[in-house]
């Protein structure tokens, strides 16, 4: 049975929010301020409520995270809503101020989250209650920071520049202007410093720290950020900036791969999982999500045949190149047709191959579940909305029928793994220093989990760049990675500007320079009184 963390009981706790609907009256079924924040259990009911932004709908944070894959090169979404973050719209170049889904989303639930934290931090300075220990207190405190922090980090990596809250707002400073984004990335490395420095070090698996930050984990989340100011507007790295990021990821410990890379998104297993490092905690009957039934039964992200081919063969070698790759039939592949003959077709391209592939991506509206003890059952019929012909398996859970509206889905959405963390260090390492054998050990340790051959000896720092972005992208496939690291790489143009997949041929991607920053929300900038001011990108 998963610890639930999160208590869904207190989800809307003050009257100060944010720059967004500054005033939010409690509803009704929440307790009033003025009797609320008695005893320390209030307190923990109320960092609960930090907590819970990242899975309110349409979980921009947490079940709908996959989607972000929509506006890259992996998949596409054939669903134009917010329920799916207007992945779509977005894909096809229409992001403009009056975009909803991510675009206005991820503005409002940051910055409630952080008003929340405030009001956290602020009562809690107030409360001398005997049930309450110095340590509790600076637990408390540490996880305010680490959320704030967090917060700022989507909105520093999604927005160019927005206002900087580090208290509870009222009538008279309600509206605020934009800080640069030097001050937002300093009031997030001091906030996941401090927290750093006042947890204890254990893992997230630690029952202490179950659900909520570790140190570990924020040292992860400064070296994301770590990286991508590392490089340049032309996607040229600075050594020495890289060089700082080793040492940082090296210094987390207590954490391990898993035997097998899907065993950290079945729901059975996440909790023992060595290589979670921070997840977005559900519990069924009362908190719940529905990712079997959008990316199971509706396939909210159809794989691109691009994807596909990223995925080597078991002798290390590029599919096509292998002589282990089995040749295939094109005309029969780029159809949404899931006749007999297009699934014995689309079979061949999964002869062979990287094993990740089967763990990640599913074919013809059909999936099995072999490794999950369901041999007996054979294949199982998920959809009949696959348009590219593949589907994404990777976040689904075993089954043996097609999920539903009644459908109870509560696996845990795993936001950092340790794969991850090897992956920064090789990144980081080979930047700083060419291919070391410190970027060897650490990119073969993933390939080996999953059985794939060590990389051959003598690549060049260029050639080891691809490699640590081809496994970069084949093992963290529909984790909502590979948008932000191609906007890091500076690669959305070469790759995502006019992708399409041959079954699909007038779903055209459009990505312009303006869009590695999303506008900030129309609604935010009419009732600033001017004081908020629009990206100069979509003026």
């Amino acid at each position: 049975m998963k610890k639930l963390k999160y208590l869904i009981s207190i989800l809307l706790l003050g009257t100060t929010v944010s720059c967004s609907d500054f005033l939010q009256k409690d509803p009704p079924a929440s307790p009033s301020q003025d009797i609320f924040w008695q005893r320390k259990s209030d307190f923990d009911s109320a960092l609960a409520g930090c907590f819970s932004i990242m899975y309110e709908w349409p979980g921009e944070m947490s079940q709908i995270i996959a989607c972000f894959d929509n506006l890259t090169d992996n998949s596409i979404c054939q669903h134009n809503e917010d329920t799916y973050g207007r992945s779509q719209t977005i894909a096809l170049g229409d992001l403009d101020p009056n975009t909803t889904g991510y675009v206005s989303y991820m503005y409002s639930h940051c910055y409630t989250g952080i008003a929340r934290v405030h009001l956290v931090l602020e009562n809690l300075e107030n409360y001398s209650g005997s049930d309450m220990s110095d340590e509790d207190r600076n637990f408390i405190v540490a996880q305010c920071k680490a959320l704030r922090g967090y917060f700022y980090s989507w909105l520093y990596q999604c927005y160019r520049e927005v206002p900087l809250v580090t208290s509870s707002l009222n009538l008279d400073n309600m509206y605020q202007p934009k800080a640069t984004r030097a001050e937002i990335y300093a009031q997030i490395m001091q906030d996941f410093d401090e927290a750093i420095a006042a947890l204890p070090d254990k893992p997230y698996s630690d029952a202490q720290m179950s659900g909520y930050f570790t140190p570990g984990t924020l040292k992860a989340f400064k070296a994301r950020l770590m990286l991508g100011e590392a490089y340049d507007d032309n996607g040229k790295a600075d050594p020495t900036k890289m060089a700082e990021i080793v040492p940082l990821l090296e210094s987390i410990q207590g954490y391990s791969l898993a035997d097998r890379m899907r065993d950290n998104f079945l729901s059975d297993k996440q909790l023992s999982s060595p290589e979670i490092m921070f997840s977005v905690r559900y519990l069924a009957p009362n908190i719940t999500h529905s990712m079997d039934l959008y990316y199971g039964a509706w396939t909210t992200c159809g794989v691109t045949r691009d994807l596909v081919d990223e995925f080597e063969c078991t002798d290390g070698l590029k599919w096509g190149e292998s002589p282990l790759t089995i040749s295939v039939d094109e005309s029969l592949l780029n159809t949404n047709a899931t006749a007999e003959e297009n699934y014995n077709e689309r079979e061949k391209l999964f002869q062979n191959r990287d094993p990740r592939l089967r763990e990640t991506v599913t074919h013809s509206g059909y999936a099995t579940f072999p490794d999950e003890g369901f041999e007996e059952n054979g294949r199982i019929k998920l959809t009949d909305q696959q348009q590219t012909g593949f589907g994404m398996l990777k976040l689904l859970q075993p089954t043996t029928e097609m999920p539903s509206y009644s459908t109870i889905s509560d696996a845990d959405v795993v936001i950092l793994r340790y794969a991850e963390v090897l992956l920064m260090i090789a990144e980081a390492e080979n930047e700083a220093n060419g291919p070391t054998s410190k970027v060897y050990d650490a990119v073969n340790a993933v390939r080996a989990r999953s059985e794939m051959p060590p990389l051959p000896e003598g690549l060049t720092q260029d050639e080891m760049r691809e490699r640590i972005r081809h496994e970069n992208r084949v093992e963290f496939a529909f984790e909502g990675q590979r948008y932000f690291q191609l906007k890091r790489w500076k690669l959305m143009e070469e790759l995502v500007d006019g992708a399409v997949d041959p079954a699909l041929p007038a779903y055209i991607k459009v990505f312009q320079p303006a869009f590695y920053y999303w506008p900030i929300p129309q609604g935010e900038i009419d009732k600033a009184g001017g004081i908020l001011e629009q990206d100069p990108n979509y003026v």
